[in-house]
This record gives C-alpha cells, sequence and structure tokens, in this order.
C-alpha cells in the first residue's frame, strides 16, 4: 500500500471529519518536514485544505471517487500516443455505430482495446508506465479493474479515422460483428443499414483474401447477407 494512502487512513483515524492545522499534525504525526507532508497530501487530493493553515481529510467516498475519475481520464493519452494505432474490437463497433452499441465492459472494468505494432510494443509500455496508467497485453493473465488499455499487437495497424480517431476498417469491424453475431446482431443490423452501400463497394472477395487469410468463409457469408438484404429492399 502506497505510504500516504496509509497515512490518509490514519488522519481519518484520528481526525474524523474534524479539521485541523499542521501543528496538530505535527503532535500526531512526528515527522521531519511535517509541512512538505501535508504539501504532498493536499496534492495527492488526500486532504483539502480549506484555508491557509487548515485542513480537512478528503472522505473514503471522495476519495474513491477521486481515483475512478482519474482512471478515467487516462483515455486522453490517446491524443499524444507514442506510436501508430487503431481502436479495435469492442471500441471499433462503437465508434463506427456512433455509440450506438457498446459492450464488453463492467460497471468496474473499462477495457480499450487497441491495436499496435508488435515492434512498437516496449514504446507503449514505457508509455503507460511512465503516465501510470494501466495497460495489459491480449491474453494476459491478470485482475483488471478501472479503464485499463488492452493492447493487440498486430504486424501493421490498418486503420481508417472516424470522428477525429483511427479506428480499424469498417469491414474488419463487420467481420467481427459477424463472428460473435449472438452478442452483436443489433450492431450488424445497424452497420448494415448504415453503411450498406460502402459495404457493398468494399474489396473484391480476392482482395479480402489478404485481408482476412483463413475467415473468407465469414466475409462470403456477410457478403450473402448484404445482397439479400438489397435485393429485399428493392422488392419493398
Amino acid at each position: 500500500m502506497n505510504r500516504y494512502i496509509e497515512l490518509w487512513g490514519w488522519l481519518c483515524e484520528v481526525f474524523g471529519d474534524q479539521s485541523f492545522t499542521l501543528d496538530k499534525f505535527r503532535a500526531e504525526f512526528p515527522s521531519p518536514d511535517p509541512a512538505k507532508v501535508v504539501y504532498d497530501l493536499v496534492k495527492l487530493n488526500l486532504i483539502t485544505r480549506l484555508e491557509t493553515g487548515i485542513y480537512r481529510s478528503a472522505s473514503p467516498l471522495d476519495f474513491s471517487r477521486m481515483m475512478v475519475k482519474q482512471s478515467m481520464s487516462k483515455e486522453k493519452l490517446l491524443t499524444s500516443p507514442p506510436a501508430r494505432f487503431a481502436y479495435s474490437h469492442d471500441d471499433a463497433v462503437r465508434i463506427w455505430t456512433d455509440g450506438y452499441y457498446w459492450t464488453g465492459f463492467t460497471a468496474g472494468y473499462k477495457p480499450v482495446h487497441i491495436q499496435i505494432r508488435s515492434a512498437d510494443a516496449r514504446r507503449w509500455e514505457q508509455f503507460f508506465r511512465s503516465n501510470n496508467a494501466a495497460y495489459a497485453f491480449e491474453g494476459d493473465r491478470k485482475t483488471l479493474f478501472g479503464l485499463v488499455f488492452i493492447l493487440h499487437l498486430v504486424r501493421e495497424v490498418h486503420s481508417e479515422t472516424r470522428d477525429g480517431v483511427p479506428v480499424i476498417p469498417l469491414v474488419k469491424v463487420m467481420e467481427y460483428c459477424i463472428e460473435r453475431r449472438d452478442v452483436y446482431e443489433p450492431a450488424v443490423t445497424y452497420l448494415r443499414k448504415k453503411f450498406g452501400a460502402k459495404l457493398s463497394r468494399a474489396q473484391s472477395l480476392s482482395e479480402l483474401r489478404g485481408v482476412f487469410k483463413n475467415r473468407e468463409k465469414v466475409v462470403r457469408e456477410g457478403i450473402r447477407e448484404l445482397e439479400r438484404e438489397h435485393r429485399k429492399e428493392a422488392r419493398s
């Protein structure tokens, strides 16, 4: 446990929700530099400065909310990435469906899925560590909570720009949804209605083989579904 958090726990025990002065702090907690310790506690939002020289401990609820807020703010780090990336998996579905369909998270776990080049993995690790951001590689066995960047390694990152952010191409998102349509059926329907023409004009199947390789069967079925949908709309 971080020593400052442990000290904050003792502050709550000693002072409760009552205010205290630097002298009172010094009387309860021997320190060679109490002013610096109090300054650090204020900076960490563990105590609040009510006025000059008077402080109060953050309540457990306020502190927990502050930690959650700090965790959720880490996604802003991707505005200044250390290398090329693209939102992928559930986040790509969310972006391409304009936020209409978003799954893959819980009340206590908010993953941010991104594809990165395998060659850039070390740079990304250093980037997240230097910014105190939680991350994990796909398949890591870790206890995950809060906002966590899930890193999916690929040889090269292929992306399109949508709403100002890089995201894997629409055809890949459609394939991802079709493979998991027991979960993503609403997303499949949304994407077909909104991007049917674009999907129909997508690369030919021979070109798609280069992108999806062993997933040709899934792609072929997706194309057949689009063709059936278009015929149905033409008759109505």
